[in-house]
């Protein structure tokens, strides 16, 4: 299972991030309310077709309370389509039934680093008689913060998400593998599941000298390969230059045969003459074996096969 790439769909007020205040996020929700005179303002964020609100102004009879989630929400598709330069004005009728009561809704989109929209700063019903044109400075600046936040928020992931990575592979490290894996064989085995351990390791063939790929290349095609052939719940990881390690949860021993079979295929169906060596391990639900155990029997099968294949003529 290559790692997925940086989520910038979590729901922030699910999730603890150092880098975001949300009390802090709250006193610029006050000072825009106060600024604009408006019966309530918001900070939304859009994760798919669905908005949550993240801060809202505090009373009683705010319907659009904080954390209040709007399930496929048009006020996704008017934003992002809207100018992301200075504030927009949006139609109540058009952005959902919650909004339909107020008779005017600003509003301003915030982003991501990359450019993706995070959701927006909305304004309901502002007093245009209170409203001045440092209101537009101010609300600037509010965005500056935030989306100063949502930047610590993508490149402590990004920290995070390459310390788990293999540089060179995309898949998981074996320092990301030894963190996750035992959390995912222990899950498997509450449902009942069998697990099995396979290592792959690329071996140089005397005979097989005209593979027109360098190391790192060889390395990403068996890194694809694996992937294709894997479940969503199984996990890979490229454990050394040239090795790799599967933790595949199968119904039977005779299922993680057919998997050995299934990479091989692939392997010599697209890499033709890439030569592996392939070790495994297979355990029941009851055996209650942790990884490194799993682990060191697939190795010493794999060393098997190796003298095996050392004492071998080419």
């Amino acid at each position: 299972m290559l790692t997925q790439p940086i989520d910038q769909n979590i729901w922030l007020r699910e999730q603890e991030h150092s880098a975001v205040s949300i009390p802090r996020w709250q006193q610029q929700v006050d000072l825009l309310n106060d600024l604009y005179g408006s019966k309530t303002s918001l900070i939304v964020q859009f994760s798919a077709q669905d908005a949550q609100i993240v801060c809202g102004k505090r009373q009683a009879d705010n319907s659009l309370k904080t954390g209040l989630l709007l399930l496929k929400s048009p006020l996704i598709d008017a934003v992002s389509s809207s100018s992301s330069y200075g504030t927009s004005t949006l139609n109540p009728n058009e952005i959902g039934e919650q909004f339909s009561h107020y008779e005017q809704v600003l509003s301003l989109q915030l982003s991501w680093p990359d450019g993706r929209v995070f959701g927006c700063i909305l304004i309901c019903d502002p007093n245009t008689t209170q409203a001045s044109s440092a209101s537009l400075t101010v609300i600037e600046s509010v965005r500056a913060l935030l989306q100063g936040e949502l930047k610590q928020v993508y490149l402590m992931q990004q920290v995070q998400r390459l310390s788990f990575q293999d540089e060179t592979t995309q898949m998981l490290n074996p320092y990301g593998f030894g963190l996750m894996a035992p959390r995912q064989l222990s899950l498997s085995r509450r449902f009942g599941s069998h697990a099995g351990i396979i290592i792959i390791e690329m071996v140089d063939n005397p005979l097989l000298r005209t593979l027109p790929l360098s190391q790192s290349q060889k390395a990403r095609l068996l890194a694809s390969i694996i992937s294709d052939c894997l479940r969503e719940a199984d996990m890979s990881a490229r454990i050394d230059e040239n090795k790799f390690i599967i933790l595949a949860f199968v119904d039977s021993e005779s299922n993680l045969e057919t998997l050995i079979a299934r990479l091989r295929k692939q392997i010599t169906k697209a890499a033709g003459k890439l030569t592996i060596l392939v070790g495994k391990s297979f355990f029941t639900p009851d055996a209650h074996q942790s990884l490194m155990p799993m682990q060191q029997a697939a190795e010493d099968d794999l060393e098997l096969r190796r003298q095996s294949l050392a004492s071998k003529p080419y």
